[in-house]
């Protein structure tokens, strides 16, 4: 190792390792703000901060590499230093303005502090560049003292950035939700590269010389050595928090760039040797163009290979993958239904991207999960946070743009990557990707093929929702002749039944009025032919067929008059009423057919208040919700299981003992006959609540304005 030589181009490639690092985190950024088109000014200026570094510790590869006679002072290697030496400045002011912009909720700096910041550099540039290129003439105790002077400033930044990281970053390790965050491992190797910082500047006072002369005269020296090395360790220090946050993409570039410079050198340096030992002209040509063929396969196809190779074994990614996944696809039925399809493709795309967790959450509010996945923060704030999502799919580094509730969500969760998952007819919702520190960033081929596999899921869920409609459509009309037939022979039985009926209801009812001692037997058989009556109209008029004559109903008086038809027996059966009318609610709608409906509705409410304990009440409501008319009616009675609801508005299907099954099925058919909506929710020992949308009535035309 005492080789100068050696010693030159060890110190040159301590350099150029993060000279490398730092320019593929530049060529990512580049890449990210071209296609992206952000418009932040958080990646601006990490982009620009990436290219100082990269040019800075370039530099110092070319100071290493220049010839030993050059070591006196000479006007290239004057130039060299102030660059040098500008772009430590640039690199440690630009990065102290992005560590205050970095965080989420960090407050932009001030006007006055950004002058500070970047006046101070300006002014301490301009001296050093002077001196370095001798363009003022200094005493060599000036020249000597600015020289030490400048060391000291360069820490003195480099700690005030560290410690404004310090003041903002949250406790924790890196974690790929939280890469919009400072973490204590962001200060630990921003500590660290300030370390290496210092150590070098302390090498040329352990050294006994200054740092010009160990710079200029001296870079041979084993003190060089470590100086040049604790600057480069310093570089890949400061480096590990960026490159942690895009590590696929950096490794990816770093590792396949490195690769062919090493083995491009590899083969220049095996041609020169071998070309040496040959004394035919005809052959050393032969070994130089094939060191050509063999550096335009090294940076060609070996990229791909090695890059391939990396997704294989680092990653475990197949380069497979997405031909498989695709193949998949092609293969999944829609007949399996919506949550069926959407779990089967969320668990290959887990498979073949090697996903901790991935998550769909659908428009309506339902999620399908695989793999880890905490829903819970993102459930409480999605439905009043997911309209701010774009149409577009966001990466860890967009999701910053989102609401800070959504944000927080997103951010407990660790989910890295949203998908939006849109046909041609609809957004179903939005794929939620949660994966380890390598998963966490994507290539361009991943996205696209993310992309890609959204939108074929959205046209299978598609033809998933159309097979399931034609199959209701198919059971509805089934249904529909179904009743058509029930109805046809309930209205034959109805009319046949009809005059014996009557017939004996008015022989009763002359009983009933004739002194007799059964006169008590003789109002029972009035009071059960009456109830047989009953049910013979409800059975007719489901039966007929109903015609409908619609005009502006205002519902809130609607309820009013039918409430006070039912006062009396309200009262009497102890129960209250608690109207929530509002004012100038008008549907279109059937004023006699929706007060039958209402009727109905009231009278099942006190059928089921009957056997419950006070206090009882009835509440009716109208308003508006959704663009319609809403008219709701609840009450405290002890309410049916969950399992029954669906039931209740089928035809002759009743709980009551003495129900005709009738009552619902009727009010269904009347408010879905006004291209009206009902609905029904119930919980045991806690009420019925009816939910009655209709459309509302266009208002009244006014004369026009002159």
């Amino acid at each position: 190792m005492s080789d100068p030589g050696t010693l030159q181009l060890l110190a040159a490639g301590l350099n150029f390792v993060p000279a490398l690092l730092w320019t593929v985190v530049a060529a990512d950024l580049w890449c990210f703000l071209r296609k992206r088109q952000s418009r932040g000014a958080v990646f601006l200026i990490l982009f620009v901060l990436g290219c100082l570094v990269a040019v800075h510790f370039s530099l110092w590869t070319l100071w290493m590499m220049i010839p030993l006679h050059l070591g006196t002072p000479s006007t290239f290697r004057g130039l060299l230093l102030a660059l040098i030496d500008a772009t430590v400045v640039a690199v440690l002011s630009v990065g102290r303005h992005f560590a205050l912009i970095w965080p989420v909720r960090a407050r932009p700096p001030t006007a006055a502090w950004l002058g500070v910041n970047y006046g101070t550099a300006f002014v301490a540039v301009t001296a050093i560049v002077l001196a370095d290129l001798r363009l003022v003439d200094l005493s060599p105790t000036v020249h000597s003292g600015l020289f030490t002077l400048f060391p000291i400033y360069l820490v003195w930044l480099a700690t005030m950035a560290v410690r404004d990281v310090r003041r903002l970053a949250r406790s924790g390790v890196w974690r790929p939700g939280r890469f919009g965050e400072l973490s204590s491992a962001d200060v630990a190797s921003l500590t660290l590269g300030l370390a290496f910082m210092v150590a070098a500047q302390l090498v040329p006072v352990a050294a006994r010389t200054t740092p010009l002369s160990l710079m200029t005269r001296e870079t041979s020296s084993p003190a060089a050595l470590w100086f040049f090395g604790l600057q480069g360790a310093a570089g890949i220090a400061f480096a590990v928090c960026f490159v942690v946050r895009d590590l696929a993409d950096v490794l990816r570039g770093f590792v396949a760039a490195a690769g062919a410079l090493g083995a491009t050198a590899g083969l220049y340096f095996g041609a020169r040797r071998l070309g040496g030992r040959l004394a035919d002209p005809e052959l050393r040509r032969l070994v130089d163009f094939a060191a050509v063929l063999g550096v335009a396969f090294v940076l060609i196809p070996g990229q791909v290979l090695l890059r391939g190779a990396l997704d294989q074994v680092v990653f475990r990614r197949s380069r497979r993958r997405w031909a498989e996944l695709q193949a998949f696809l092609q293969h999944l039925s829609p007949e399996l239904g919506v949550a069926e399809c959407c779990r089967g493709v969320l668990a290959e795309l887990a498979r073949a991207m090697q996903f901790r967790g991935v998550a769909i959450m659908l428009a309506d509010a339902e999620a399908v999960v695989h793999g880890e996945f905490a829903l819970g923060p993102l459930e409480r704030v999605w439905s009043g946070c997911a309209s701010a999502l774009p149409p577009h799919a966001l990466g860890q580094s967009r999701l910053r743009d989102l609401p800070l509730p959504l944000l927080d969500a997103l951010t407990e969760a660790d989910v890295v990557a949203i998908i939006p998952v849109v046909s041609p007819r609809r957004l179903w919702g939005h794929v939620l990707v949660r994966t380890d520190l390598l998963g966490a960033s994507f290539s361009d081929e991943d996205d696209q093929a993310l992309d890609a596999v959204a939108d074929q899921l959205a046209l299978l869920l598609d033809g998933a929702e159309l097979l399931a409609r034609t199959r209701a459509v198919e059971r509805s009309l089934a249904h529909a002749e179904q009743l058509a037939a029930i109805g046809e022979l309930a209205a034959r039985i109805a009319h046949e039944i009809r005059n014996p009926i009557t017939a004996a209801r008015s022989l009763a009812q002359q009983l009933v009025q004739e002194e007799s001692a059964f006169g008590e037997e003789h109002r029972l058989i009035l009071a059960e032919l009456e109830r047989v009556e009953k049910q013979v109209a409800a059975l007719l008029r489901f039966a007929r067929r109903e015609e409908f004559r619609f005009e502006g109903v205002d519902l809130g008086e609607l309820a009013r008059a039918t409430v006070a038809g039912f006062r009396t027996r309200l009262e009497a059966a102890g129960v209250g009423v608690e109207l929530e009318l509002a004012d100038g609610v008008t549907a279109r709608a059937d004023r006699e057919k929706m007060r039958q409906v209402l009727i109905n509705l009231i009278e099942n409410a006190l059928d089921a208040l009957a056997a419950s304990p006070a206090p009882r009440r009835v509440g009716i409501g109208v308003g508006t919700a959704n663009g319609s008319a809403l008219l709701r009616l609840t009450d405290s009675g002890p309410g049916v299981p969950a399992d029954v609801l669906p039931h209740l508005f089928e035809p002759f299907y009743s709980r009551k003992e003495a129900g005709t099954g009738l009552g619902l099925a009727i009010a269904k058919r009347t408010v879905d006959a006004h291209g009206g909506r009902i609905e029904l929710a119930s919980q045991a020992d806690a009420g019925m609540t009816v939910r009655i949308e209709l459309p509302l009535a266009r208002p009244p035309e006014g004369p026009p304005r002159q």
